[in-house]
């Protein structure tokens, strides 16, 4: 490895990193990334999660305050969510190569919808807390959540982009009306996610080693410029740059099918 390829390696994951704190979609830059250096789809994707799992426990520390005042109950749902990592996990690995590169292009695609619809999810949940603080009839039984959540863990174990997204909705769904204690517990569920499908990588060593030591640098470093400084940025153009990766992530992959 060069001076070179090092320091592009590292601002890659610094600004994944912060991507990540201010937005969310930071594995839509690293994935690309090792795809371009010869590592096969499977392992690129493996060593991706483990890439941005400190950038959710960054995440979690900022909630720290509100997800102590989470009622017990809502605890629970951190099981469903391990699970349904370890299944996604499993199924990566038992996922051919070929099959796996054929549907990554239609996950990011995926990811990219999601992305830009983000703000019109969180102007629904926010909509809906209202509504629901007034009539209380947006009940659901914890045990449906717990469901939703299982398959929006596994789809994060398998490969992740946006998933935080979709689970932040599902929350919203609940009897939580502090969208800080949401975000909370969603961060929390993501560490949940990629720590059980990270520890199942290396376990069957699907991981690349030799790139990871300064992913993970930059990763931890971005993830804390981004939680201290990315306030301060505009959220429409950290998007913008998600959603503009995202799409010619996808191109491209779609033209080499």
């Amino acid at each position: 490895m060069n001076l070179w390829h090092g320091l592009f390696l590292l601002g890659s994951a610094f600004l994944a990193g912060i991507v990540n704190a201010v937005a969310g979609g930071g594995s839509l830059l690293i994935y690309p990334l090792l795809l371009s250096l010869g590592i096969a789809p499977i392992g690129a994707n493996a060593t991706t999660t483990i890439t941005v799992w400190p950038g959710a426990l960054t995440s979690a520390y900022g909630y720290r305050k509100h997800i102590r005042k989470l009622p017990n109950k809502y605890y629970w749902l951190l099981i469903p969510c391990v699970a349904g990592g370890l299944l996604g996990a499993i199924i990566l690995k038992d996922t051919p190569g070929h099959t796996f590169q054929f549907i990554v292009p239609w996950f990011i695609v995926f990811a990219v919808v999601l992305t830009t619809l983000q703000t019109r999810i969180h102007h629904w949940l926010y909509t809906k807390r209202n509504i629901q603080t007034e009539k209380r009839h947006w009940k659901l039984l914890i045990g449906l959540i717990a469901i939703g959540l299982f398959v929006v863990a596994t789809y994060g174990g398998y490969f992740g982009a946006g998933f935080g997204i979709i689970m932040l909705s599902l929350l919203g769904l609940t009897e939580l009306s502090d969208i800080k204690q949401m975000n909370g517990l969603k961060n929390l569920a993501g560490v949940s996610i990629n720590l059980v499908a990270s520890v199942y990588f290396i376990i069957y060593h699907l991981v690349d080693w030799k790139e990871l030591p300064l992913l993970l640098v930059g990763s931890i470093l971005g993830g804390l410029v981004g939680s201290v400084y990315g306030i301060k940025l505009p959220n429409t153009v950290i998007r913008s740059l998600v959603i503009a990766t995202g799409a010619v992530v996808a191109i491209v992959l779609f033209i080499k099918l």
